[in-house]
This record gives structure tokens, C-alpha cells and sequence, in this order.
């Protein structure tokens, strides 16, 4: 995508809890400052690092799985990670005891460390609780720092525990995965909205941060598209895009070769010839703004410009029956230094505010 820069705001440091010094507060970032605790210390660590607490066998029976479902993978212009999973030693858990995603691994007749603390600093009720079940997963937030998660997982014996692990693997990622977006969804709003009349002659709204600017605009083609850039060329920041798209249809035929044909075809007619790269990108199932349709993520690339450039983009696509008009909702991250990922996270926080009228 052709780089354009323009003067606007200034560079967002993405600080959690900036958005509760916003006056009026926005229902956006309404929704940020409920999920933490104002009165708890900043919590530290990056928000994709989870710290592993588990001791002996634990760590050497489900160090494993843990891994295999959080620290999983995507590919986009190259493989990157959801999450890093990072074992720790249990002296180390009154140092790490504020920091963002901890994850902690125990059994009731444990000698490790992690076990004994467990079972020293949990509630009676709640060790009642797994002596009953003989295992469970418990979720404390903000436990120590205003926007913290912390997973325990506590079972009667290592086999259990075993058990447990593998069962919860994916809630686990889920939950992990929940709060690293309700986090980059506080940053992208950070800042006001545009102004909702912008979007009185279509039909639809979006929220757009302020700090976006206009990239495209066809009412007669159902095109719409805004862009965020660094005031300054920048490799630290990213280019990012967001664009609708909507046309008759009257019926659903919307399905993964329909949405392929489609993006490229927006690609070539509004983003200055941007492509899909063949065999580079996925097609799934996917749930936009409460409507379920399709997703295509992966690489795209510009054979125009500047003897070849790239990105990662990703588009949603639904069927809206009572109005009979298909909708794409698309990404774009142009960072050639930087991960693409968190960066398509955050802007599929912003999809999900489309509202069709």
C-alpha cells in the first residue's frame, strides 16, 4: 500500500488505563476501564508474554500442552506467535506478582514449590472446592495490578492435573486471548471518535479513532476507507487501514471463493493494486460485529510499487438479510519492521464496531 503521511495527532504511546483520563468518557473506552481496577498498581510485562509458574513434574508433564495451544501460530507475511510462555521458578512468583498473564500450575499433595504456595495463599473455600472436584481451572483478575489475569490450575495429584491441562488448553488460550484484546482495544480508542455524522449519507457506522484520516470514498461503488500513518516516516509504527465495503445481494453467496474473488478485486480498484499472494492466505468461518460470515487473512502484496511491497491483511465478510447487501469489513498493516498480528487484533476490535442501520 502506497505510503501517504499527513499531519495529525500526535504518536499514541499506548499506556493501559490512559483511556479513564478521557472526559467524557466513550462507550468504547467505557468498556476498558471495566475490566480493571483503578485502585491496583499499573500492572508490568508485555501483553503477549505469559509467565508459567510450575514446579517438577508439573512443569515437565504440561509444559507442553500449555505451549502448544497459547504460544500457537499464525501466517501472515511470516509466522508469528499469539502468545509467549514463559516458565518461571516459584521463588521468583513474589517478583513476577504484578505482572500482566501468569499462569500457575499446582497439585493438592505436592512438595514443589508452586504447589505449596497454592495451597498456602488460595482460600479454603476454593481448595474445598478442587478437593470436591478433584480439579479446576480459577480465574483472578486484576489480583494484584489494575489489569492483570492470573490462571490457576490446581488439581488432586500430578495424573489429574495432567487431565486438566489438556482439557482447558483451549479455554485457556481463550481467556488469554480475551483480555490481549479488550487491552488493544483500549489503545486503539484512546482517543475520540469520529464525529457520527460522517456517517449520516451511508448505511452504516463504524467507531473510527480520530487519529485515522480519510483514505477513500465511492457512495455510487459502496466504498469507504480510513487510514492511520506516523506523522513522520516511521519502521517502529505501524500503517494501518480500515475499509468497508457493501453491495446488493440477494441472497447469500457469500463463501470462501466468493470472498477470495472479491478482495482482490477491491485490492485492484481502491488499494492501488494490492493483491492477495497466492498460497499465502487462509479462508475460515468467522463472526463479524454479531453476524456470522467468512474471514480471509494472510499476505498481501504491490507488484507496482517500488519494485514490490507488502503487508498482512485480513477481511471479513457477512450477508445482511433484512437489507439484502453483503459487507466486508478489511485490514490493512503495512510494518515491514514489526509484528503484524497484534496490529490486525487491533483493528479487528475496531471491525467489530460496525453497526448496519
Amino acid at each position: 500500500m502506497k505510503r501517504m503521511f499527513y499531519l495529525g495527532a500526535a504518536i499514541l504511546v499506548a499506556i493501559l488505563g490512559a483511556c479513564e483520563k478521557q472526559k467524557p468518557e466513550s462507550p468504547t473506552t467505557s468498556a476498558f476501564s471495566s475490566f480493571i481496577d483503578e485502585k491496583k498498581p499499573v500492572s508490568f510485562g508485555e501483553n503477549n508474554d505469559v509467565y508459567l509458574f510450575a514446579g517438577g513434574t508439573n512443569l515437565e508433564r504440561n509444559a507442553g500442552a500449555l505451549d502448544s495451544s497459547i504460544a500457537r501460530t499464525v501466517t501472515l507475511t511470516t509466522e508469528e506467535r499469539y502468545f509467549n510462555l514463559i516458565p518461571q521458578a516459584a521463588a521468583d512468583i513474589k517478583d513476577f506478582s504484578a505482572f500482566k498473564n501468569l499462569v500457575f500450575l499446582g497439585t493438592l499433595d505436592g512438595g514443589d514449590g508452586v504447589s505449596v504456595y497454592l495451597r498456602n495463599t488460595l482460600s479454603k473455600d476454593l481448595l474445598d472446592k478442587v478437593k470436591k472436584s478433584g480439579a479446576d481451572l480459577l480465574v483472578a483478575k486484576n489480583q494484584n495490578a489494575r489489569d492483570q489475569i492470573a490462571l490457576y490450575l490446581l488439581a488432586s495429584d500430578t495424573a489429574r492435573l495432567q487431565q486438566l491441562v489438556r482439557q482447558r488448553s483451549e479455554q485457556i488460550f481463550d481467556y488469554l486471548l480475551e483480555r490481549y484484546q479488550l487491552r488493544l482495544r483500549a489503545q486503539a480508542y484512546a482517543f475520540d471518535l469520529i464525529d457520527a455524522k460522517f456517517f449520516d449519507k451511508w448505511p452504516f457506522t463504524i467507531n473510527i479513532p480520530v487519529v485515522y484520516q480519510l483514505f477513500k470514498q465511492d457512495r455510487t461503488g459502496g466504498f469507504l476507507s480510513f487510514i492511520y500513518q506516523p506523522q513522520n516516516p516511521n519502521t517502529k509504527i505501524a500503517d494501518k487501514y480500515v475499509s468497508v465495503h457493501f453491495e446488493p445481494l440477494e441472497a447469500d453467496q457469500i463463501d470462501a471463493n466468493w470472498l477470495f474473488a472479491k478482495r482482490q478485486e477491491l485490492g485492484k480498484k481502491y488499494l492501488n493494486g494490492d493483491e492477495i499472494l497466492p498460497g499465502k492466505y487462509k479462508v475460515e468461518r468467522a463472526k463479524i460485529a454479531g453476524y456470522e460470515g467468512w474471514r480471509i487473512y494472510g499476505h498481501w502484496i504491490n507488484k507496482t510499487l517500488g519494485g514490490g511491497v507488502g503487508g498482512a491483511f485480513q477481511t471479513y465478510a457477512f450477508w445482511h438479510a433484512k437489507t439484502k447487501t453483503a459487507y466486508l469489513v478489511d485490514n490493512i498493516a503495512y510494518f515491514p519492521q514489526g509484528d503484524k498480528l497484534p496490529v490486525l487484533l487491533e483493528l479487528g476490535t475496531i471491525d467489530q464496531t460496525l453497526s448496519v442501520k
